[in-house]
């Protein structure tokens, strides 16, 4: 029996296609690893800024300071400008949330139907503030791929999230998170955000420098979270995330 080259190669190419499909890993698999990769710490401090582009061109920047302790803990205090110094935002885990408004000297609690409402009027939500990881809350399927990234599509495990898919590109050098896609129900696409300018603030943990959010509801209204500084793995002590630590600011 002959058997031409063409075909020869295309059953190479075929079998080595399948080999390599073969070898990949899992979507879920790659979900768990970028979330592992984004918390790779026991607990961290950031000095953050937020900027948020006005419609004449100018920009309102907040300064903050972020405290986390992970698994699912994060206390955000705001150092400036003078008329939010002072506000505090405390994540217990993720379905409980308060805010102190040191204005009214008064904690309160976040329902769900403000969580899903902007942070600071920026494009962000309390609840994009809030996502420690995605594996818990999200079904992946790994749906693309180019040399650099894995595209993952997100699907949402339980009622409570709001959108109705996410679509994620990984990095494949550190499974670090690259951008993300959020879609409504009806496959409309609501956010896009951007997270790059990683640095390695330590030997396990990449840090994004960049995390910017374009809100396609608002004209493609654009705000980004600037990360200035981190520290990694300092004892926090559980008593800072506490409603009483908000208060007290310190």
């Amino acid at each position: 029996m002959r058997v031409s080259l063409s075909a020869l190669a295309i059953t190479s190419v075929s079998l080595w296609a399948a080999s390599a499909v073969a070898g990949d890993p899992t979507g879920q698999e790659i979900l768990v690893k970028a979330d592992t990769q984004l918390n790779a710490f026991k607990d961290g401090t950031f000095e953050s800024k937020l900027v948020m582009k006005q419609s004449d061109g100018s920009a309102r920047e907040y300064g903050f300071t972020t405290f986390q302790k992970n698994p699912d803990k994060r206390l955000v205090r705001f150092t400036s400008p003078g008329d939010v110094k002072g506000m505090g935002v405390l994540i217990e885990n993720a379905e409980t949330m308060y805010v102190y408004l040191p204005g009214f000297q008064r904690i309160r609690r976040m329902g769900t139907h403000i969580r899903n409402q902007t942070f600071m009027g920026s494009d962000f939500g309390f609840d994009d503030m809030a996502t420690l990881s995605f594996a818990s809350a999200f079904n992946a399927k790994l749906v693309g791929q180019t040399a650099e990234q894995y595209e993952l599509e997100l699907m949402p495990k339980i009622k409570e999230i709001e959108y109705g898919k996410l679509k994620l590109w990984v990095n494949k050098d550190h499974f670090t998170m690259a951008k993300v896609e959020y879609y409504d129900t009806n496959g409309t696409k609501m956010k896009t955000q951007i997270r790059d300018q990683y640095k390695q603030d330590s030997p396990e943990h990449w840090q994004p420098g960049r995390v910017a959010i374009t809100d396609h509801r608002r004209n493609d209204h654009t705000s980004e979270i600037l990360f200035l500084s981190s520290k990694l793995n300092t004892n926090l002590s559980d008593d800072l995330f506490s409603q009483r630590s908000l208060i007290r600011g310190n």
